[in-house]
């Protein structure tokens, strides 16, 4: 996460990029009992180490009904964010990829096919 003062270092923390005023990592770290001393940060490599944990127990048989309830979570959200529809190259395999991707749909291509015409 970037750094929000001269004398505050960034860290490496693209993979769970939220806004720092959100309080939503403390918020997930704290659920997990891990806390910051006043002013100061996390256990080295906490934050890491809970995504690793995390991966382990969504791989877990028993985790089913738990990765169903946050994916169902995690696309409403993503559902209603703004979304722009992805540029197409002009290349074949750009637009095979797009497809592959979900990025637009075949009957979409097809359509723009025919339109061609």
């Amino acid at each position: 996460m970037p750094a929000s003062t001269k004398s505050q270092k960034g860290t490496a923390m693209d993979y769970l990029s939220a806004p720092r005023d959100s309080g939503i990592v403390k918020n997930l770290m704290s659920e997990l009992g891990y806390s910051a001393p006043e002013g100061g940060r996390l256990p080295a490599g906490v934050k890491v180490d809970t995504l690793v944990a995390l991966t382990e127990c969504f791989n877990s048989e028993i985790a089913d009904e738990f990765k169903s309830m946050l994916c169902t979570r995690i696309g409403e959200l993503q559902a209603s964010r703004r979304t722009v529809k992805p540029r197409l190259t002009a290349t074949p395999e750009s637009v095979i990829n797009a497809v592959k991707l979900g990025q637009i749909s075949l009957e979409e291509l097809k359509s723009a096919i025919d339109a061609l015409g």
